[in-house]
């Protein structure tokens, strides 16, 4: 059996089981009205419709039932001069086939020795050779006439038809106009009690020229009797075709002179446009995945055809969306949802502007939400005023309502131009449904729909499902950490790194539908390694802030998840981690948020969010963390880190302001300690005028230290000298910049 569901050509109806749209019924009822015209009348006949809306299906149902219907002695005759490439002309292509019939009906009239006479001398009877010179002196082809005898049917051998008419003479005896000639054959006609049904398709695809050959041969040279012409068009393309051709001035009105009668091809309702529609996209998913589509998604489809499918106006149009659809659905089911994938094909052939328009702001949207750019307030307001005009040239108000189209393109906002707000932000859990359900609007899926390929500037999600294998998994931790501190590394699109958009990715919505280890396990790789992720940056940007990715808030979220599946493991491990985590400067910053959180900090006020963990929790872990912090082991590391202004914050809120200060008082008994010691306390610093630059601040260093005027003083002393030491002019200029 024939997939249905294939990628089919433009092709017409051509039986009366493949018509979806009721045109049998009107080609009876055509049929009928033809015939009643009488097989003495002439006349013609004009089937008027816009491309696509099925002219060819009908006049093909049409042929079928005026085979079925017609009289005796009746020939239909069907012509596609657009379809003919051989470079026969209009008349050649409709004379030499009634030449043909009229040939075949006078030979059967013969007696059998008047036949066998004619057929012993090859050639033709008297009235196709007629009409054989008629032809060939109105088709203005100079061609041997031997040329044109071979193309009447029935003519088995051209050069012995020629040499027979050579040898009567026939041609040199008979000369005659070609009035005379129409005038004979005409006779004849009636004569025999013939009668031609010519059914003329495609004259919409003529050239100019070709336009003005159709005009000649209905008005002049075939306006035999009992011809009836049922000619096939776009109105609007055949009258600037004639208008143009013929330089007249209105070629409607032209087109009236030559069409006695015309018929509006009646245009499918909406509806079965839509059912046909719905339908094929349907039979395309069950196709393709075996099964049938669940109610979720035919509510997706319906809410699609119905907003968008409403916009179809021709069979041709159904045919081509369709097309697109099988085109493109097998190859990258995995990646696409098919009601969106059909929203943006109903569009592309309704509305292209507006697809184009889509494809354009997803693009931007997608730099945007990854945060590798921005778009201007002015390209913006150029966006929203496009958007506006391509809605508007849907007729239904429900299609052009910015809000229905936010369905499926996110980040639109508002109605009146004025009003609409592009590239809003979206909530992390329609986020993750997106992805989850690879939808147009998802980040990682929207490239798919366009361009078969993934988003280069976005991982994909099958690479987060890697990412959290391998963190279920204590044998693959060193692995796991080798791949995410190598993503730390420019992603070709942005300053941006792939660690940083990695950490971007792991939202609340994604966190939520993983297990337990798969999350212990990043948040293990984060207080394993966060200050080896710190001085990566900083060997990319000496100003860079471990703040500015996002850590803390990633394994926040992914702790909250924890604690949800299991408060009490999540507890244990965090003991642990505090206490042995290879990343203890960041583990300071991390639990001085905790801190933070529940006001235990001097002049702390508690955020608004809810805090992490609960207050006896966090003292417990407090204390771990001090313990820890309190060790001369890690007293040794502290003068090796570029910068510890926030870690000397955190010893302090952990432990206590003497135990720093006893620290510091230690470090600083040499004038070398102390410029060492200074030097790391320093911030940095951004203003318009001077850009990034580096300042210690009084304000800022003072409490670590039991009497600062005497430090002040000291310092002084230091570097007032002449021959400073590189540290000692850096410090310098440091107290320089902050005054």
């Amino acid at each position: 059996m024939a997939n249905t569901d294939a990628i089919r050509l433009d092709q017409s109806v051509t039986r009366s089981e493949q018509d979806r749209y009721g045109f049998c019924h009107v080609a009876t009822q055509l049929a009928q009205s033809v015939q009643a015209i009488g097989r003495e009348g002439s006349a013609v006949i004009g089937i008027e419709g816009a491309w696509g809306s099925g002219k060819t299906s009908l006049l093909n149902l049409l042929r079928a039932e005026l085979d079925e219907q017609k009289e005796d002695n009746t020939f239909v005759l069907s012509i596609s001069p657009w379809l003919d490439g051989s470079g026969t002309s209009l008349v050649e292509s409709l004379l030499i086939p009634v030449a043909g019939s009229i040939a075949a009906e006078e030979k059967n009239r013969l007696s059998p020795e008047e036949r066998k006479i004619l057929d012993k001398k090859k050639t033709v009877t008297r009235t196709a050779r007629t009409l054989m010179e008629y032809t060939r002196a109105t088709a203005r082809n100079l061609a041997p006439l031997a040329q044109t005898a071979a193309m009447i049917p029935g003519v088995p051998d051209a050069s012995n038809a020629l040499s027979a008419l050579s040898e009567t003479n026939w041609l040199k005896e008979k000369e005659k106009t070609t009035a005379d000639l129409r005038a004979e054959i005409s006779q004849k006609i009636i004569e025999m009690d013939l009668s031609f049904i010519i059914l003329l398709d495609d004259l919409d695809r003529l050239e100019p020229a070709q336009a003005v050959e159709v005009v000649r041969l209905v008005k002049s040279v075939a306006d035999f009797p009992r011809f009836r012409y049922i000619l096939c068009y776009d109105k609007a393309v055949l009258a600037q075709a004639i208008k143009k051709g013929l330089g007249v001035e209105d070629g409607e009105l032209y087109l009236q002179k030559i069409v006695q009668i015309s018929f509006g091809l009646p245009r499918p309702e909406s509806f079965d446009l839509r059912r046909e529609f719905l339908s094929g996209v349907v039979g395309l998913y069950e196709t393709v995945n075996g099964q049938r589509p669940d109610e979720q998604f035919m509510d997706e489809l319906n809410r699609v055809t119905d907003i968008y499918g409403a916009a179809l106006k021709t069979p041709r149009e159904v045919h081509l969306a369709l097309n697109n659809l099988r085109f493109r659905y097998s190859g990258i089911r995995d990646y696409v949802y098919l009601p969106d994938l059909s929203f943006l094909q109903l569009i592309r052939t309704t509305n292209p502007g507006l697809y184009d328009w889509t494809e354009e702001y997803l693009t931007e949207r997608a730099i945007v939400e990854s945060g590798d750019g921005s778009v201007s307030n002015e390209e913006q307001k150029m966006l929203a005023q496009h958007l506006v005009e391509c809605l508007s040239r849907f007729r239904s108000s429900e299609a052009q309502s910015a809000t229905s189209l936010s369905h499926w393109v996110p980040g639109i906002m508002g109605y009146e131009v004025e009003h609409i707000k592009l590239f809003a932000q979206t909530g992390e859990e329609e986020k993750a449904m997106m992805t989850a359900n690879r939808r147009l609007g998802s980040t990682a899926y929207w490239r798919y729909y366009f361009a078969f390929s993934a988003p280069q500037n976005v991982l994909q999600p099958e690479y987060f499902d890697e990412l959290f294998r391998k963190s279920s998994n204590p044998e693959e931790h060193p692995a796991l950490a080798r791949e995410l501190l190598d993503r730390i590394n420019s992603n070709g699109v942005s300053s941006r790194t792939w660690f940083e958009h990695i950490l971007s990715r792991l939202t609340p919505g994604l966190i939520k539908e993983r297990n337990f280890e798969e999350c212990a396990g990043l948040v293990q790789f984060f207080f394993d390694h966060a200050d080896t992720v710190s001085a990566r940056f900083r060997t990319r940007n000496i100003w860079f802030s471990l703040s500015e990715t996002g850590i803390n808030q990633v394994v926040k979220n992914l702790l909250k998840h924890m604690l949800f599946i299991n408060d009490a493991r999540t507890i244990t491990l965090l003991e642990k981690l505090v206490a042995e985590g290879a990343a203890p400067f960041w583990t300071a910053d991390f639990m001085r948020e905790r801190l933070w959180e529940h006001g235990f900090v001097k002049n702390a006020v508690p955020p608004d969010s809810e805090a992490l963990l609960s207050r006896d929790i966090t003292e417990c872990l407090r204390d771990r963390c001090a313990e820890r912090m309190n060790q001369a082991e890690l007293h040794q590391q502290l003068l090796l880190r570029q910068s510890i202004l926030g870690y000397l914050y955190a010893w302090m809120d952990m432990s206590s302001p003497e135990t720093v200060k006893q620290w510091v008082r230690e470090v600083t008994s040499t004038d070398k300690g102390l410029v060492d010691l200074l030097l790391r306390l320093r911030s940095n610093v951004f203003s318009s005028a001077r850009g990034a630059y580096r300042r210690l601040a009084p304000d800022q260093v003072s409490q670590f230290f039991d009497d600062w005027p005497e430090i002040e003083q000291r310092l002084r002393v230091i570097l007032s000298g002449n021959a400073l030491t590189p540290e000692q002019e850096e410090l310098k200029s440091a107290v320089n910049n902050d005054h």
